[in-house]
């Protein structure tokens, strides 16, 4: 494994698991560890600067998130990108956050609305990390005010999942302006149902998203799959 595909977390004043998993969940979504790639526990405690402990923990949260895989003798593999694994990440999706964003049109308070609005702008950041951590706390606060702990639970799951599949179409370092104002428009229209208080708008714009976004990424992953 390459010194640059994971970085050293040891200087960082936070919990150690949460560094590493945040670490390694980074390397993974850019496609810095690679789909299939194996590596060992010894080397990424190394190049961290961190003991075994917290990355076995880390990679015990990332193997139940569905991006790595825990094989014997202290190794892990990056989970594969498939075609069913997508179309099952999306199948979920459409059954939990379609009714919950639905369930949550007209009920954002004026300070989740405010909140609706800054994270919009934030998600056309010239930053890529800014800019897709705005997407994801965005998505998060389409479904709010009608999420229980245990949704946002699930949706963090799927919502990371699908994070590796969309970085293979929408690669965050490679932006145009055209494109960044592409998305701002099309999250324009959730943001709009979302403060509106109709739940089948807020239904057929998000459901129009995530098909539009699911087929993109399936046309991608065939060609790929072809190459």
């Amino acid at each position: 494994m390459a010194d640059q595909q994971v970085r050293s977390v040891r200087p960082q004043n936070s919990s150690a698991v949460d560094l590493v998993t945040a670490e390694i969940r980074r390397a993974v979504l850019t496609g810095s560890l690679a789909p299939g790639q194996q590596f060992s526990i010894r080397n990424l405690a190394v190049q961290l600067g961190v003991s075994h402990i917290p990355i076995r923990e880390a990679l015990r949260r990332l193997e139940s998130q569905g991006l790595v895989i825990l094989r014997p003798a202290r190794s892990a593999e990056v989970a594969s990108l498939t075609v069913a694994d997508l179309q099952a990440i999306y199948r979920l999706r459409y059954v939990i956050e379609l009714p919950l964003a639905a369930a949550s049109a007209g009920h954002h308070d004026p300070a989740r609305r405010a909140t609706l609005r800054r994270l919009l702008e934030s998600s056309r950041d010239e930053d890529p990390e800014l800019a897709w951590q705005a997407h994801y706390d965005f998505h998060a606060a389409l479904v709010h005010p009608a999420a229980t702990a245990w949704d946002d639970r699930m949706l963090e799951t799927l919502w990371t999942a699908a994070e590796r599949y969309t970085h293979l179409v929408f690669d965050p370092t490679q932006i145009t302006d055209e494109e960044r104002d592409r998305r701002h428009q099309t999250h324009q229209l959730l943001l709009d149902a979302a403060l509106g208080a109709d739940p089948d708008v807020m239904t057929q714009a998000l459901t129009a998203h995530l098909e539009a976004n699911e087929r993109r990424i399936l046309r991608h992953i065939r060609q790929w799959e072809r190459a």
